[in-house]
């Protein structure tokens, strides 16, 4: 018993050594306002359910798509714009929609209608997401949770 747990052992720590020596190379790309990024701090990134890149950063929502990106900032002409540019944090729910964090509020883009729509339900005590958002995340349950600077937690 004790032999075929040592040979056992050995033959593992054989395979797991050569697996860690055989080399693996690395592709580094850098993507920054030259290649159309709208701006260089980037303070969100959310890999989406079909492939896209999505970077938030202190002016606009980044969308990549291995080429190049589109830019999502706030228009006041356009009513389908998002309402902030300075973009704090990122979520997609199970829906596929992204939900952004900025630093003044949520608000959730649509895909299907290639559209921001503000996130302003109140909660229980009458209370709107006003100030910066740390964090959105989601649970098993469908629920989105959001973070909210000086404000506490939403759900």
């Amino acid at each position: 018993m004790k032999n075929t747990f040592c040979v056992l052992t050995c033959f593992f720590i054989t395979i797991f050594c050569q697996a860690q020596s055989v080399e693996e190379h690395y592709y580094f790309k850098n993507l920054s306002i030259r290649n159309g990024l709208s701006q260089n701090t980037v303070n969100a990134i959310l890999q989406d359910r079909k492939g896209f890149m999505w970077l938030g950063t202190k002016d606009g929502l980044n969308r990549y798509d291995g080429l190049s990106f589109r830019k999502f900032k706030h228009d006041a002409a356009n009513p389908r714009s998002i309402g902030n540019s300075f973009i704090t944090s990122l979520y997609e729910d199970f829906n596929g929609n992204i939900w952004v964090g900025t630093d003044a509020g949520v608000y959730i883009y649509y895909p299907e209608k290639e559209a921001f729509e503000e996130f302003d339900c109140q909660s229980l005590e009458k209370t709107r997401i006003e100030r910066s958002v740390s964090m959105i995340a989601g649970d098993k349950h469908g629920r989105v949770w959001i973070a909210v600077e000086a404000q506490g937690m939403f759900c």
